[in-house]
């Protein structure tokens, strides 16, 4: 008598049924490709960005170091200030120009090239409103500038440090979203057996392992 599951009814043996996975075990190479370049395209796209403000960043430093050479460091407090921004410039700038890296700070992970980018941004608009504290009549530390004295020197700082300023948050944008993309595609492509999986795993590895003599008694 033939067996039900292996023939047919006229006895002939039944091929082996091959097991088939479904997209949502296996998603398709050209899925996973579709949700990388986004982030690919706009992660370059950031840090393009930010080279860009790296040399405005730059500009403005090497006004400042030559303005503080022909005599702003003859000047109280004002030329320690200018030591510590063409120096800031120097270091930021060469931390926008540096590789992509993530830090785990506590439970989250936190991107290196997107502090560097709040650092820069916050050297751009604190040097805008020194010097427009310094235009105003008390000054900056009883320092006074007039108008767009000294010049050219005036003018290239403020446009110099507003386009970096704005290029900088458009590389902050792009960044932002290349890592939501990347996230959002993580959680979609991933099939729920392996995100399960992953989270058991996780709990298991957090339990205490019992040693051997606790498992005989």
């Amino acid at each position: 008598m033939a067996h039900p599951l292996t023939s047919d009814p006229n006895g002939r043996p039944r091929p082996p049924v091959q097991p088939q996975l479904t997209s949502e075990a296996a998603p398709e190479a050209s899925e996973l490709d579709g949700v990388g370049w986004p982030t690919v395209h706009r992660a370059r796209t950031a840090w393009r960005l930010s080279a860009v403000a790296a040399a405005l960043i730059a500009v403005g430093g090497y006004v400042h170091y030559c303005l503080y050479r022909r005599g702003y460091r003859f000047i109280p407090t004002i030329g320690v200030g200018f030591v510590l921004q063409f120096t800031a410039s120097a270091l930021l700038g060469g931390a926008l120009l540096a590789p992509s890296a993530r830090v785990r700070l506590g439970r989250r992970w936190t991107a290196l090239d997107q502090v560097a980018r709040v650092a820069a941004v916050g050297l751009g608009a604190g040097t805008l409103g020194a010097l427009a504290v310094a235009h105003t009549p008390g000054g900056l530390f009883r320092f006074r500038e007039m108008g767009l004295r000294p010049a050219p020197q005036t003018l290239i700082t403020i446009v110099v440090e507003a386009m970096a300023v704005l290029v900088l948050g458009l590389a902050m944008a792009q960044a932002h979203r290349a890592l939501l993309t990347e996230s959002l595609a993580a959680a979609e492509v991933a099939p729920p057996a392996v995100l399960d999986e992953l989270a058991t795993r996780r709990v298991t590895s957090r339990r205490p392992a019992v040693e051997p003599s606790a498992r005989r008694r």
